[in-house]
């Protein structure tokens, strides 16, 4: 490539005399060479070039590094045609050689036009030779790799030691024509054997990267990338939920409203989709609409190629942009490249939930099957610094899963990332039926409207819509069946359709496929369900039977939040080490929490309805509802924190005798026929646990008592202190005999009283309950049935062995009644 400076002195040489172009010709060969670039030189958009290349566009650089030893390329040439023109001007007479000069001044101009057509013929000849070599190059490379990969360890063959061999003797060559101070690096050269292609998701196949089998995703439509992160996780084999969405999300680009029962995998069901097809829109350089028509397609990626075309003939960036090539700028210049870019990257997907905690594991869902792929993830939820979420937003994840309070607040606020909500790509709203609640969750209706308010990108968007309870209707409420009275009724139960119709019109869906795989009972097939009849007062000891008898990952679950407080200051105190979990603690807590008990194999969480929907956490083996539940989806949700991914569980419903319509109800709308079956409880031991539980709720009374007169006596001292003044007994803090004020008698009687109450409370609790392999005996309906037990039974096999006596004694109860 020739360089401007060059091509203008060579314009004004034809003006000038001979002689001044002499002396510009030989100034242009002392001041400007051409020289050969070692490695490729790497255009804006990542392309290769090869060839000459003008130094003199650089502006400061070192001469010493550039050392031309071969004559100019204009000599050789000249040398050439003089030559050929000598053998053919045989024949031709020579003039004087005054009048031959100024011929040889003429001819020179000639001689230049001639050049420059036929170097732009060569030039282009050598680069498409060498490009072809290139290629040629690569494919035996490839062809090299695929048959090593295939011997593991075999010998070479003479192909493979010819290619070798071939490979050593241009770097060698190369090496010794050229020092290593003779050129200047520009930019980095393009690696074209690498290791880094070997490690890129597109080309290294499944079966390298693990030996697990996924044969069953073929057919789906999951991208390469996400398969081998798949592979990671160890998940051999979509679910039923995945099996039924992912061709229609991937491959018809639908809607998909799916209803099924909980830990069969929703969240890779939208996750895979929604990393698909961002995939997609990245490789399609779209910024938005995963819908787009081929003619749209066509548009954007003549758009996208249209700047390479005109940049192509620059071999070397200009010397402006030189200071921002990769490893020549400060960490100062790249810092704000990487904000201006971040500030660029698009919003391609949107994921809504009901709770943080089920944000966070949603996040985490993500980030493992976008491992492979470079798509960013962040997490925007309410209980954190509004500052830090900012910074998050700032670095443009291409995935956004928050709470729609905090990113409803931060949008209003102005932010530029969020301010792309419009040109959203991929809509997800997990956990449909609480979240679109009425009285619950108002900025989801806001944000609709601003998610819907174009027609046109609203019909390019692809929704999801998930939930274990998207199908479950209510009966009607009792005021309103009270008044549906005579023929015409007033109020009719909602079927369904109509419920799954209303959800499409308020989320403006428009292409929606429906999949619904929740069995009649709602609940896990895994699932052992059972209850447990008890007086108000008794619960505690029930629970406390149950902890000690089956130890193992337990979830507590209550109706209020005051309810939690109690039982966790209560189990703390008997040594259950709990762990709460509500909406009035602070979200570094509750995310602790949650971590804690997840690394506790026998950890105990006592929480509210926060942790009843989504959260994913392994190996709960049972599930305590210590409250009936209000609803018939709490419930359901409660209900599948155990028994997931194909494990088996247990749930126990304590009941009250004031609870038992609300379990009636909750029965009936999930169209249950019989009764849950009773959990068996030794009365045998009982009395120990009661010893035990009735120390603990005094201790609780006594510090309770005790916190309220250190209270008190604060504000005495406090309100003392301040006016100077001194009162008797108050401000005695020795606590001797000769006080006689009763308050401070009191008090000293209370702290006595709470340490001799926690040392009976820790003598009994260091005594076992329960011996080793010992058998007890539980009522089953007038009969007595006996079930021996070890320490290692869990509570399931438990339940199983006393549903199978109570079948049993059935059976014999009907025979005794045909013999009678």
């Amino acid at each position: 490539m020739v360089a401007p400076k060059a091509a203008t002195v060579a314009k004004t040489a034809k003006k000038a005399p001979a002689k001044d172009n002499k002396e510009t010709k030989e100034n242009k060969k002392e001041s400007w060479q051409k020289v050969k670039i070692k490695g490729h030189v790497i255009s804006d958009d990542f392309g290769g070039y090869e060839g000459l290349i003008g130094l003199e566009v650089l502006k400061e650089y070192d001469s010493s590094m550039v050392k031309s030893k071969n004559k100019p390329l204009k000599r050789e040439r000249r040398e050439r045609e003089t030559n050929t023109k000598g053998k053919k001007g045989k024949k031709q007479v020579r003039k004087d050689e005054d009048s031959s000069e100024e011929d040889e001044s003429s001819s020179e101009s000639e001689e230049d036009e001639v050049e420059v057509s036929s170097k732009k013929a060569r030039l282009a000849e050598r680069h498409a030779q060498r490009l072809q070599k290139q290629r040629e190059k690569r494919e035996q490379r490839k062809e090299a790799r695929k048959q090593q990969k295939k011997g593991k360890g075999k010998e070479t063959t003479p192909k493979e030691s010819k290619i070798e061999a071939e490979k050593e003797d241009t770097d060698s060559s190369s090496n010794e024509d050229y020092s290593s101070d003779r050129f200047a690096l520009i930019r980095p050269p393009a690696p074209i054997s690498s290791d880094e292609e070997e490690e890129a998701p597109q080309l290294v196949p499944a079966s390298t990267i693990s030996t697990e089998d996924l044969s069953s995703w073929q057919g789906l439509g999951v991208p390469q990338p996400i398969l081998r992160a798949l592979a990671e996780q160890g998940f051999r084999e979509p679910t039923q939920i995945q099996a039924m969405t992912l061709p229609a999300a991937i491959h018809g680009k639908k809607d998909i409203l799916g209803a099924a029962e909980t830990g069969s995998g929703k969240t890779l069901a939208f996750g895979i989709p929604l990393i698909a097809g961002i995939m997609d829109l990245k490789e399609r350089n779209a910024k938005y609409g995963i819908r787009k028509a081929p003619k749209v397609k066509g548009e954007g990626s003549q758009k996208s190629e249209e700047p390479p075309r005109d940049d192509e003939h620059e071999l070397t960036p200009p010397p402006e942009e030189l200071d921002h090539v990769s490893g020549a700028s400060d960490e100062d210049d790249s810092d704000l490249e990487n904000h201006s870019a971040s500030r660029e990257r698009p919003l391609y997907a949107l994921v809504l939930t009901p709770t943080r905690e089920l944000a966070v594991q949603v996040k985490n869902h993500l980030v493992a099957a976008a491992k492979y792929t470079g798509i960013r993830v962040a997490t925007i939820f309410g209980g954190l610094a509004v500052a830090k979420q900012e910074r998050v937003l700032r670095q443009g994840p291409e995935i956004v899963v928050a709470t729609p309070g905090r990113l409803w607040e931060l949008y209003c606020q102005g932010n530029h990332h969020l301010s792309k909500i419009n040109d959203v790509s991929f809509l997800v709203i997990d956990e449909t039926d609480r979240m679109v609640e009425k009285g619950h969750f108002e900025e989801l209706r806001s944000l609709l409207k601003v998610l819907n308010g174009d027609e046109e990108k609203k019909q390019l968007r692809q929704n999801f819509v998930f939930s274990a309870t998207l199908t479950l209707v209510h009966d009607l409420p009792d005021h309103m069946q009270k008044r549906n009275v005579g023929k015409k009724p007033k109020f009719v139960k909602q079927t369904v359709d109509q419920k799954i119709e209303s959800l499409i019109e308020e989320l403006g869906i428009l292409q929606p496929k429906i999949v619904d795989i929740t069995s009649s009972q709602q609940t896990a097939q895994n699932l052992t369900e059972s209850r447990l009849l008890c007086p108000l007062d008794q619960k505690d000891y029930h629970l406390y039977y149950f902890i000690q008898r089956h130890p193992g990952r337990t979830i507590v679950f209550c109706n209020s939040i005051d309810c939690v407080k109690r039982l966790a200051t209560l189990f703390g105190l008997l040594d259950c080490n709990p762990l709460p979990l509500h909406a009035n603690m602070i979200q570094k807590q509750r995310l602790k929490n949650l971590e804690r008990f997840r690394d506790s194999p026998t950890g105990l969480l006592i929480a509210t309805d926060v942790a009843a929907r989504g959260l994913d956490i392994p190996n709960v083996e049972h599930v305590i509802h210590y409250q009936v539940p209000r609803t018939s989806e709490n419930y359901v949700h409660r209900s599948g924190r155990t028994a997931r991914a194909n494990k088996h569980g247990i749930t126990v419903m304590f009941m009250e005798p004031g609870e038992v319509k609300s379990y009636v109800k909750l029965y009936k709308t999930l169209q249950r026929t019989e009764d849950l079956p009773l959990f068996p409880i030794s009365e045998r031991y009982l009395s120990a646990v009661r010893e035990r539980v009735n120390l603990a709720r005094d201790l609780d009374k006594e510090e309770l008592k005790l916190k309220r007169t250190q209270s008190e006596l604060g504000w005495m001292k406090k309100h003392a202190e301040e006016m100077d003044m001194i009162i008797d007994g108050y401000n005695d803090e020795s606590g001797s005999d000769q006080d006689e004020d009763p308050f401070i008698i009191e008090r000293r009687r209370n702290r006595q009283h709470v340490e001799s109450v926690r040392s009976q409370l820790h003598a009994l609790l260091a005594q076992p309950i329960f011996p080793k392999g010992f058998s007890f005996k539980y009522p089953t309906n007038g009969q007595v049935s006996e079930l021996s037990q070890t320490q290692s039974q869990s509570a399931v096999e438990t339940m199983k062995a006393a549903i199978e006596d109570q079948k049993l004694a059935k059976q014999q109860r009907n025979k005794r009644k045909r013999n009678v």
